[in-house]
């Protein structure tokens, strides 16, 4: 109420963009509830229905959006509109951020994975001129375990993603590009 009270008094918005900022605002607590593990353990019909919506995005293998909001979210920065680009800002600096999520499930282990697809010498470029702040997290069952920050030229990693596009291969202007541009931990926990 809080929220809706200071909205209303800012005199900024319509009623409209009120409440869809209060709706906005609700589904990322459910959200958040659902990947910090704090789901309550009685539902009303209602709740049930969101939760095992969101139980299936959080866990969609082909669709990491779920896994950013929450990564940004936890680190408190911004969002970015669209799907190109980088994934999020810090609020004060404005230096981009790219959430690489990983979704681990039965069987299988968090590694602190990421992949970027077509990366490109300019690509590199692009990622080192713009500061870029690495963010990966991992998720098992769709629930947050982890969050690591790093800096896109930290040696090692800008040196593995250089060795990834260098060995990929080359297209008909004499770009190289690698497919599929992994990394796993060892490649940024120095």
């Amino acid at each position: 109420m809080e929220y809706e009270k200071q909205l209303r008094e800012s005199g900024e918005y319509t009623e409209i963009e009120i409440l869809e900022m209060i709706s906005r605002r609700a589904i990322l607590q459910y959200k958040v509830n659902y990947a910090l593990d704090k789901v309550p353990n009685i539902l009303d019909h209602k709740d049930k229905v969101i939760y095992d919506l969101i139980h299936g995005s959080a866990n969609d293998c082909n669709s990491s959006t779920f896994r950013e909001e929450i990564t940004l979210h936890q680190c408190d920065y911004e969002n970015s509109p669209g799907k190109l680009g980088e994934d999020g800002f810090v609020p004060i600096s404005k230096r981009p951020v790219e959430v690489k999520p990983q979704n681990a499930t039965e069987g299988k282990k968090l590694g602190g994975n990421g992949q970027f697809t077509d990366f490109t010498h300019s690509r590199i470029k692009k990622c080192t001129d713009n500061n870029i702040l690495m963010v990966v997290s991992g998720f098992f069952n769709g629930k947050l375990k982890f969050i690591v920050e790093f800096d896109f030229t930290s040696p090692i990693f800008l040196n593995h993603m250089t060795k990834k596009v260098n060995t990929g291969s080359l297209l008909e202007d004499g770009t190289k590009r690698q497919r599929s541009a992994s990394f796993g931990w060892n490649h940024w926990k120095g």
